[in-house]
C-alpha cells in the first residue's frame, strides 16, 4: 500500500510540474503587418541595412507552461540549421508596464538572435493574458527558469551554453535566477536594480506602490521581501562560475548608478566574476549609446558561449 501512494504523489508531482517549459501554444509574429515597425524598418519598400537582421530569423509568441500555469513569453530562433547557444532575456517593468511587444520582440530579442543563438523571454506570470499573478522577483522568477526546459526541448539548441540578458527590473530578475543555478556560462544586466530599498529611496516618484501591487504581503514584512529580492543582500548566493557584464548609465535616475558600485565592490569581495561599465551621461535605457551597449553584450556572450572562455584569475597576481 504504501508503495501505490508514493508512487500516486510521484505520478500527481509530475502532472503538476513535470511539464515546466513545455511550449502550449505558439504563432509566428507578422511584424510585417505592423505598421508602426514598418515606417522604422523599410524604406522604398525594402529593408534598411541595419534591420536585414529580420531576414535571418523566426519571431514566436508562446504560451508555456511554469508551475502548472500558462505563461505568455516569445521565443526567437535563427533560420539558419545547426545548434545554436541560448540566451534568456529578462523583461524590465511590472504587470503590463515594460511587457514585450512586437516592437521590442523585433527590435532587441531579434537582433540578439541574429548574433547566432536561440533566444526566449517571458512577460512572467499574471501579465499580458497569463495565468497567476506575479510577484516581482518571487515565485515569478520560475518563469525564467522554467525557460531551460524550454529550451531543452528544442531540436536546435545547445543547453550546454546559456546565457541572461536582463534590463532594469530583467536585471534582479538576472541576479536572483544566479542564486538558484549554475548552468550559464554569461551574463548581461543593463540598469540592474540590485537593491529595492534604494530604489524605493532615490526615486522621485512613489515607487513603493509598486512593491504593494505586486509583492505578496508586502506590508506585513518589508524588511524579508526587500533584501530577498535584492542581489546587494544575496552576493553570498550568486554563482561564481557565471561572468557578469554590468552596464549602467551615470546619469539614470531611475536606478541610480551608486547601486552598481555598491554591487560590484560586493562582487569583488565574493569573487564574482564581473566588468562594470558606466556610461558617461547615460540614461537608464543606455539610448545614446545603443551601438556600444550592443557590441559589448554580443562581444560577451560569444566570448563565454560561442569561445568558451576561461574564467577569469581573481586571485591578486602579477607584479
Amino acid at each position: 500500500m504504501k508503495n501505490y501512494i508514493i508512487l500516486f504523489f510521484f505520478l500527481l508531482s509530475v502532472g503538476v510540474f513535470g511539464q515546466n517549459g513545455k511550449i502550449i501554444d505558439r504563432k509566428e509574429l507578422n511584424w510585417k503587418a505592423d505598421k508602426g515597425i514598418i515606417k522604422i524598418v523599410m524604406q522604398n519598400g525594402k529593408l534598411k541595412d541595419k534591420y536585414h537582421y529580420l531576414n535571418d530569423v523566426q519571431i514566436e509568441k508562446i504560451t508555456y507552461e511554469s508551475d502548472g500555469l500558462k505563461v505568455k513569453g516569445y521565443l526567437v530562433q535563427p533560420k539558419n540549421t545547426g545548434k545554436f547557444p541560448c540566451i534568456i532575456y529578462n523583461r524590465g517593468g511590472n504587470q503590463e508596464f515594460g511587457k514585450l511587444t512586437p516592437k521590442k520582440a523585433v527590435f532587441i530579442l531579434a537582433r540578439v538572435a541574429s548574433w547566432g543563438y536561440v533566444v526566449a523571454a517571458s512577460q512572467y506570470r499574471g501579465n499580458d493574458g497569463g495565468e497567476g499573478k506575479e510577484e516581482f522577483g518571487g515565485k515569478d522568477v520560475d518563469d525564467v527558469l522554467n525557460l531551460i526546459p524550454l529550451f531543452e526541448h528544442l531540436k536546435n539548441t545547445d543547453t550546454s551554453k546559456m546565457g541572461l540578458y536582463g534590463w532594469s527590473r530583467g536585471g534582479m530578475m538576472t541576479y536572483l535566477s544566479l542564486t538558484r543555478t549554475n548552468k550559464f556560462k554569461a551574463a548581461v544586466v543593463g540598469g540592474g536594480a540590485s537593491d529595492l530599498r534604494k530604489v524605493m529611496e532615490t526615486r522621485k516618484d512613489t515607487f513603493e506602490t509598486v512593491y504593494y501591487d505586486n509583492i505578496p504581503n508586502y506590508a506585513k514584512d518589508k524588511a524579508d521581501a526587500l533584501n530577498s529580492r535584492s542581489a546587494i543582500n544575496q552576493v553570498e548566493n550568486i554563482c561564481k562560475t557565471t561572468p557578469i557584464l554590468m552596464l549602467h548609465g551615470t546619469a539614470d535616475w531611475r536606478i541610480v548608478p551608486e547601486m552598481a558600485l555598491d554591487l560590484s565592490k560586493a562582487f569583488i569581495k565574493n569573487k564574482i566574476p564581473h566588468r562594470l561599465v558606466l556610461f558617461e551621461g547615460g540614461n537608464h535605457g543606455l539610448s545614446e549609446f545603443n551601438d556600444e551597449v550592443d557590441d559589448m553584450a554580443r562581444q560577451w556572450f560569444d566570448v563565454y558561449l560561442k569561445k568558451d572562455k576561461k574564467l577569469p584569475d581573481l586571485q591578486p597576481h602579477g607584479r
